[in-house]
């Protein structure tokens, strides 16, 4: 089976960004077998796609196409492989309910472009986006297959890396096993993976960060379906054995719902103290249904003022350790659960740039307070610019309450 990739923008044709997602693709068609004879990039240009296809298709078996899946005018992609195909485009009827409901979560307004990020080509297998918005899609035409990504690097790889993990290109049994794992970060889930034993060659481990959990997926190929299915599960066993606690799941479910779940189980209320997260922590859980039942309260303290008047951190504290510090996230945490009276106080200060003011940038402390004999203190650094420290502090915080709720109450 021969290759080609099809990277679209004009972005990427005047060098605004680095075409980093044809390096990513090539890479991951040669891991499986697949051998990369083309690859091209071209501009947003609905006849220079449609050329390129026509080319690309008489060359190759598989075309990779990454970009212009967006919701402006420039996103043309689809509409080129449907001319080509001579297909039509139709809304995905599911994927438009949701996200209406996410934009009436976040209290915005949906204009009718956004409606293109949820459209389909007659015909194809949708490839779903837990990243982001826009679709991918799978269209088999002629022996030959077309696959439709999104050009954002962190929906593009994620996407690509699942779909193959679920689609072979042999004749041979496949089955699929996924374990989520909270409370750890990828790299020390993907260490510790490698350094177990696996004595069966059928079987591959792959792992997918989430942001709030990472997803193991066990992979076994072969043409001997009983002696596959074994051998599924003897490493799902170890993997069990291995990780214990901080496996929570095998349906992908969402951590933040988890986590108002179980607080509403056990009649639990929690409250928020943020620095660094400026309200995306309590946000996260806002955003889930019935989280009115379980959200007690929640304060940005982003000063030091404000950490002393409102959460009772003491001024020597903030003194002699500073506001980014293990004392000063625990004072909050304990602060912001009196102040509230709820079973449970959360927070976290850090750095997120770009500029250090008192420590080095993406240094986070956090603080999960139940009690003064039960609370759980945290220290983090994240890499990124302010945004994605931000964002990785909010996911992390996440995956450690659910961590510690499952720990302590029943689900």
């Amino acid at each position: 089976m021969k290759a080609s990739i099809l990277t679209v923008g004009k972005e990427i044709l005047i060098g605004s960004i680095t075409n980093t997602n044809s390096k990513y693709i090539s890479e991951k068609l040669t891991d499986i077998g697949i051998e990369v004879n083309r690859q091209v990039s071209v501009d947003d240009d609905l006849e220079e796609i449609v050329k390129e296809l026509d080319y690309s298709t008489k060359a190759s078996d598989l075309i990779i196409i990454s970009g212009g899946l967006g919701p402006t005018n420039d996103d043309i992609t689809r509409d080129a492989v449907a001319k080509f195909l001579n297909r039509k485009i139709y809304i995905d009827e599911a994927e438009k309910g949701k996200m209406i409901d996410r934009f009436t979560r976040l209290g915005r307004n949906m204009t009718p472009n956004n409606l293109k990020q949820v459209m389909l080509i007659e015909g194809s297998e949708k490839i779903e986006n837990m990243w982001g918005v826009a679709l991918g899609e799978s269209i088999e035409f002629d022996g030959k297959r077309i696959i439709l990504l999104p050009g954002p690097p962190n929906e593009m790889e994620p996407m690509l890396d699942y779909y193959f993990a679920n689609k072979s290109f042999t004749n041979e049994n496949i089955m699929v096993k996924s374990i989520d794992i909270i409370g750890l970060g990828e790299s020390v889930i993907e260490d510790r993976i490698r350094k177990m034993t696996f004595e069966d060659d059928s079987v591959s481990i792959n792992t997918f960060a989430h942001g709030t959990y990472t997803e193991v997926k066990i992979i076994g190929k072969s043409s001997k379906k009983d002696e596959l299915e074994f051998s599924i599960e003897k490493v799902v066993k170890s993997l069990y054995a291995e990780f214990n606690t901080h496996v929570y799941s095998e349906n992908n479910d969402d951590v933040a719902d988890e986590i108002v779940r179980i607080l509403k189980n056990n009649n639990l209320k929690i409250s928020f103290a943020e620095s660094i997260t400026g309200g995306m922590l309590s946000s996260s859980i806002t955003d889930i249904s019935g989280a009115s039942k379980v959200m007690e309260t929640s304060f940005v303290t982003y000063s030091n003022d404000s950490k002393n008047k409102n959460l009772k951190v003491s001024k020597n504290t903030l003194d002699e350790f500073g506001a980014i510090s293990e004392n000063t996230a625990y004072e909050m945490a304990k602060g912001i659960k009196e102040k509230s009276n709820a079973n449970i106080g959360v927070s976290t200060t850090g750095e997120a740039g770009p500029n250090s003011s008192e420590t080095e940038v993406g240094n986070v402390y956090t603080c999960i307070y139940f009690t003064d004999e039960n609370y759980y203190t945290k220290h983090y650094f994240f890499s990124g610019d302010r945004n994605k420290i931000r964002r990785s502090t909010v996911n992390r915080v996440l995956s450690q309450i659910l961590f510690v709720l499952r720990k302590n109450f029943k689900e």
